[in-house]
C-alpha cells in the first residue's frame, strides 16, 4: 500500500512539474527579470566604482549587448554576532529570454570569482513585458 500511494505521488508530481512556475523550465520563449545581488566588500576591502565599471564593460555588457539595468543598493543580513550587517550592493536587472540563465549565472560566477565573494544571490521570475518606443506608438 505505502509503495502505491508512493508511485501516486511521484506520478502526481512528474504530471505537475511543468504546470509549476519557475525558471528553469518551461516556455524558452517566455521573458524573465534575472537579478544579480553583488556585496560590493570583500576579505580585500571595498570593490571601487572604477572596478565595478570594468567588471560591468568586460562582462556584462559583453553577456547582455542589448542593454541591462544597474540598480545601487544596500545589503542587509543577520550576522554571526546576531547584529544586523549591511554592505553597498549592486543589482544587476536584466530582462531576458529564458534561456539566458546560463549567461546570468556565468556573470554571477564571474562576479564571485573576481571579488572573492563568499556568495552571489541570484533570481529569477517569469515576467510581461511592453517596449513603449516611437515605432510602437505610431503605430509603425
Amino acid at each position: 500500500m505505502k509503495q502505491t500511494i508512493r508511485y501516486f505521488f511521484i506520478l502526481c508530481i512528474l504530471l505537475c512539474a511543468p504546470l509549476l512556475p519557475g525558471c528553469a523550465a518551461g516556455d524558452a520563449s517566455a521573458w524573465r527579470e534575472y537579478k544579480v545581488f553583488c556585496g560590493m566588500s570583500s576579505k580585500h576591502g571595498e570593490v571601487s566604482e572604477d572596478a565595478w565599471q570594468r567588471f560591468c564593460d568586460r562582462h556584462v555588457s559583453a553577456a547582455f549587448p542589448d542593454g541591462y539595468t544597474v540598480l545601487d543598493a544596500t545589503g542587509c543580513w543577520r550576522s554571526e554576532r546576531g547584529t544586523t550587517a549591511r554592505e553597498r550592493a549592486k543589482v544587476i536587472l536584466v530582462i531576458a529570454p529564458a534561456d539566458a540563465r546560463r549567461k546570468v549565472l556565468s556573470v554571477a560566477r564571474q562576479f564571485q570569482k573576481e571579488f572573492d565573494q563568499s556568495a552571489v544571490l541570484v533570481s529569477c521570475s517569469k515576467t510581461k513585458t511592453d517596449v513603449v518606443s516611437e515605432k510602437s506608438a505610431s503605430g509603425k
